[in-house]
């Protein structure tokens, strides 16, 4: 009777033998079983081939692509917050701006006499339109030669009457501009009410009206404008 190390190599023997008395059916089987093998491999190599890259670098592709996509989000987020920022500024500018608020102020006059101060400013608007109309008189007279002065010094006298009547007049007609406002003012009530201070809004005294009716400063208002180097017309209401 063999050893048992003689028995386990006699069963090996026969294995081995076994194996390679397979039928032939079994190794045709084989054989196409490794041609499909072959088959897949080559198609395989074949498509890593086409695309320039090994079938093991896939995953890479894949996260590049997830990266141009998180860069397409960015860029259409950030789009949108533009396109918002936009709209939220066509919006501001779309809307009206805010009216300045208007104060309603009161004339320190009745309607009397605010009636009273309108024939005052009437009457000295006359004196005064009368007056332009004689110094501009005199002035035409002066280059037209009326006088016909014989002596150098006679005509240039002449020439400086003419000079200040000029002046006088374009004075003169200034007050009227001024006296026209003042009306108005009573008439209206604008741009102010007759008898505030353009500049304080307070009452000009009686005393300053009577001397100045026109006058749309109070002792107040001319000294800051004074001081200040400043003209009527630079703190007028509109």
């Amino acid at each position: 009777m063999p050893s048992p190390s003689k028995a386990a190599k006699a069963k090996d023997r026969d294995e081995v033998t076994s194996t390679h008395r397979k039928t032939p059916r079994e190794r045709e089987l084989e054989r196409e079983k490794a041609a499909k093998l072959k088959a897949a491999e080559a198609k395989a190599a074949s498509k890593a081939t086409k695309s320039g890259k090994p079938a093991a670098k896939a995953e890479p592709v894949k996260e590049e692509k997830n990266e141009k996509a998180d860069r397409s989000d960015k860029k259409e987020s950030s789009s949108a917050s533009r396109a918002a920022v936009k709209a939220v500024s066509k919006a501001a500018e779309a809307k009206p701006a805010p009216k300045p608020v208007k104060v309603n102020y009161k004339s320190p006059f009745s309607a009397s006499e605010l009636a009273d101060w309108r024939k005052l400013l009437t009457s000295r608007r006359n004196e005064i339109s009368s007056d332009i109309a004689g110094l501009e008189k005199d002035a035409m007279e002066a280059e037209d030669g009326h006088t016909t002065p014989n002596h150098i010094a006679e005509r240039g006298s002449d020439a400086d009457l003419q000079d200040v009547s000029l002046g006088i007049a374009g004075e003169e007609k200034d007050l009227i501009w001024q006296i026209d406002r003042a009306l108005e003012k009573i008439v209206t009530g604008q741009p102010i009410p007759f008898g505030l201070c353009e500049y304080s809004k307070e009452p000009i005294s009686k005393n300053r009206l009577q001397l100045i009716p026109w006058t749309p400063l109070s002792i107040e208002g001319a000294t800051y404008l004074e001081e200040n180097g400043l003209t009527v017309e630079d703190i007028m209401e509109e």
